[in-house]
């Protein structure tokens, strides 16, 4: 796995040093312009979105019988989410694991929990992958195959994932899945909360780029599709939290339409747009505790 994470990093620099050389009178000419307006829908739409994720991962831990509280799993979430710029991603799965052992939350468990999320994640993504990219980006049988696997995958997850986790049962998370059943319904629930928030990114992508680029309508799926497809390549790519990888996939598939300049300033700038929220809920995370009673401060009434 690492040996093919790194391939990805490698090939995706090549990609984009290729890009370069052939649009080289192009690097120096960058186009973007504010329009503020559409940031209007793209910022409540991308901090809906991202909540969606901490409750989404909350309904998991509900499927395998433990609830926390919605600010506590919004703390946890996002304090674990800083530890994803750290090279190969294995900190952040630590850290919310142990981050969820302080709240009662078996450490096995909460890196099953990631295990499953990031499954929901890419199945997600694949789908709308294939949904948006244009034909000339990925072929139409590709774009079929794609499609209909990523979206068998979601719903048959929560039925086949513990003889899937047993496939490879010498990885410990996938060691407690295999051996774990959860509550169907609260993880058909959480399936929809992660495809809430893979749609909510999708049209504020799609906003924010209106806000930087002129577009048309006719752009809608491609972006749409663009930012999925960029997303999964980040995953997998080597780098922390898929830096580097998943602005070179998203130069890639935007030059055609809108320039190498611009679509390499447009993922810094979306880069940057999400690291934002990622900060802003980090803070909200950490100050949205539940109150602790407060001990009385009276004497005691002494009896007769």
């Amino acid at each position: 796995m690492r040996v093919a994470r790194t391939l990805v990093a490698f090939a995706a620099i090549g990609v984009l040093v290729l890009i370069g050389r052939r649009n080289a009178s192009d690097l120096t000419h960058v186009h973007l312009r504010l329009r503020p307006l559409w940031l209007v829908p793209a910022i409540p739409l991308y901090a809906a979105g991202s909540l969606s994720l901490a409750l989404a991962w909350r309904q998991l831990l509900i499927a395998f019988g433990h609830r926390l509280s919605v600010p506590t799993a919004v703390r946890v979430w996002w304090r674990a989410q800083v530890a994803r710029y750290v090279p190969t991603g294995l900190a952040a799965v630590a850290s919310r694991a142990a981050l969820a052992r302080q709240e009662g939350v078996p450490a096995p468990l909460g890196a099953a929990s990631i295990a499953l999320e990031v499954a929901v994640l890419v199945g997600w993504a694949c789908l709308m992958a294939a949904i948006g990219l244009p034909s000339t980006l990925l072929a139409t049988p590709l774009r079929w195959l794609l499609g209909a696997g990523a979206g068998a995958g979601l719903v048959a997850l929560p039925l086949v994932y513990p003889w899937a986790a047993g496939i490879f049962h010498r990885v410990p998370a996938l060691q407690t899945l295999a051996h774990t059943r959860g509550r169907r319904p609260a993880l058909y629930g959480a399936i929809g909360l992660y495809g809430t928030f893979s749609l909510a990114k999708t049209v504020a992508f799609v906003a924010f780029t209106a806000a930087l680029v002129p577009i048309h309508a006719r752009d809608v799926w491609l972006l749409a599709g663009t930012v999925q497809a960029a997303g999964v390549i980040g995953i997998i790519g080597v780098t922390p939290a898929g830096i580097g990888v998943r602005e070179t996939a998203m130069v890639g598939l935007l030059y055609r339409r809108i320039g190498t300049s611009d679509a390499a300033a447009l993922a810094v700038a979306w880069r940057a747009f999400e690291f934002v929220f990622e900060l802003g809920w980090l803070g909200v995370g950490t100050a949205w505790r539940r109150p602790r009673p407060v001990a009385s401060s009276s004497p005691p009434v002494a009896s007769n």
